[in-house]
């Protein structure tokens, strides 16, 4: 549909129209109270509240914004701090809650443009928005500063029968998230288990700095690309677990723009003069289409229907959050992604299928019964995608306690 000059804006029909958002003309304030409608919609719970007995202001919760410096996500950030203003403004200075904006810098593994610094962005936004909220900039590498974070990646799942005997973790302070990615060869599995680290170090700066929820800017369009994108990669089942707003970890997960369209979000950066401050990463999608992930080509899938066909968008949403969760309360957590799984973990069916060991004789089953481990507590369980994800791979920092052939013959030498 294309914008006739003159047009007027369906919504105040005073102003000229100067976008059209799902087949409807939009002037500037009309496009901006839009989309921010929609975000406050999601976010209702998070107003000023009174002590009914006292009168005085409630302490706010703390929310953690996850600022990749997208357009989304700096839509939603501009959204939050003009909500923080308008309450403080009505309430003589309270708000419905702190702000809190966390970037995970990438540059150890994918460099951003020549000249860009992340700290140095997020210091003038909070700057400009006259220090509304707290900004964090988190390295990638501060995934790898324990032994905790390490261990997320101690399976050498190229044989599956092996990779839990882990003995030890060669930590010397030189593993680095490059270091994971180079031994993945995959691209559509770096980036995953990149996706994985990103998320996991969110979590954590949550933690520390006590916040009760986290926001993320995903639009409908993202939730749809991750919903296909999740059924791809074997991660179905926990669709309505990451994808729908809920507790996750201990923390609220929300999607204040999932009523947003991608394009929507990026033209409301653009409107309110804010594209400098959008920073990503030098990652181009390769040209060759073998070549791209699972997320480029459903990438351009979306932003091709959303352009005519912004329902078909919306269905996927809608349809995924109908879905029910089967793995919410499920005992067992993939020791990888930190997802849920379910007792019918194809990891865990493998594991039950491989024999390592010679059968023992008659007389031995009854002590073998008395003295071995269940294989639950004997092995960690790894989910289908991340199985499918790390597949073949072998880090070099791992050792395990599977013995060579001199070490083997050595036991039978007589000294």
């Amino acid at each position: 549909m294309t914008l006739e000059p003159g047009t007027p804006c369906r919504r105040c029909k005073q102003n000229a129209a100067i976008y059209i958002s799902r087949k409807e003309p939009f002037c500037k304030e009309c496009f901006v109270r839009f989309l921010r409608g929609k975000q406050r919609k999601q976010m209702a719970d998070y107003k000023v509240c009174y002590d009914p007995a006292t009168s005085s202001p409630q302490i706010p919760p703390r929310i953690l914004l996850a600022l990749s410096l997208s357009e989304s996500s700096l839509s939603l950030f501009e959204m939050l701090v003009s909500l923080l203003h308008e309450q403080r403004k009505m309430h003589r200075g309270n708000s419905g809650f702190e702000l809190f904006a966390v970037h995970v810098d990438q540059s150890e593994v994918y460099p951003y443009p020549t000249g860009v610094d992340p700290k140095s962005v997020l210091e003038s936004m909070r700057q400009a928005y006259n220090e509304t909220c707290t900004t964090v900039c988190t390295p990638v590498g501060d995934f790898f500063a324990d032994t905790r974070s390490l261990r997320h990646f101690q399976h050498d799942v190229s044989d599956i029968a092996d990779y839990s005997f882990v003995k030890d973790l060669t930590l010397d302070g030189t593993v680095t998230v490059s270091d994971v990615l180079s031994n993945i060869r995959d691209r559509t599995s770096k980036l995953d288990i990149l996706q994985t680290i990103r998320e996991s170090l969110v979590l954590e700066a949550a933690k520390k700095l006590q916040c009760t929820s986290i926001v993320w800017g995903d639009t409908m369009s993202r939730l749809a690309e991750k919903t296909l994108s999740l059924t791809a990669k074997g991660r179905g089942s926990v669709i309505p677990y990451i994808l729908s707003d809920g507790f996750r970890n201990g923390i609220y997960n929300l999607y204040p723009l999932r009523e947003v369209l991608r394009a929507e979000a990026e033209e409301y950066v653009r409107m309110l003069n804010i594209s400098q401050y959008v920073t990503k990463p030098s990652i181009k999608p390769p040209n060759v289409l073998r070549m791209m992930t699972i997320d480029d080509l459903l990438g351009n899938y979306f932003a091709d229907v959303e352009k005519g066909f912004p329902s078909i968008v919306s269905t996927v949403v809608r349809t995924a959050a109908k879905l029910t969760d089967q793995v919410a309360y499920a005992s067992d957590n993939c020791a990888i992604c930190g997802l849920p799984c379910d007792d019918t973990s194809p990891e865990r069916w493998l594991q039950d299928i491989t024999v390592n060991q010679s059968a023992p004789s008659h007389d031995a089953h009854d002590e073998q019964d008395k003295v071995a481990p269940s294989k639950d507590e004997e092995k960690s369980v790894i989910c289908y995608g991340c199985l499918v994800a790390t597949k073949g791979v072998t880090f070099p920092w791992i050792s395990t306690m599977r013995y060579s052939k001199e070490e083997t013959l050595d036991e039978y030498e007589l000294h």
